[in-house]
């Protein structure tokens, strides 16, 4: 399975809003199919700029880093509800 690439991907994008625009004729309906296109391309654009950095840092990340940021997950419910307990024997 081969992926596609980003003009590719940009082609099928093109297509299909072309293909969304040519459905509506001119008038209030088109704008409103037009206006939710514009906003729905911003987004992919604002959010494919921010998995970028995510994806950067996630790149440059060392096991040992991982591995503390997992442990303290984990640990961080077991702490939060030890200290609920203690907490609630001391105000008895």
């Amino acid at each position: 399975m081969s992926t596609p690439t980003v003009a590719g991907q940009e082609e099928a994008q093109l297509y299909e809003l072309r293909r969304a625009i040519d459905e509506f004729e001119e008038g209030e309906q088109r704008q409103i199919v037009l206006s939710r296109l514009v906003r729905q391309l911003r987004f992919a654009e604002w959010r494919k700029d921010r998995m970028r950095k995510v994806d950067t840092y996630c790149q440059r990340i060392k096991p040992v880093t991982l591995w503390i940021i997992l442990a303290t997950g984990a640990l961080a419910p077991v702490l939060l509800f030890s200290m609920f307990i203690w907490v609630s024997l001391w105000v008895e």
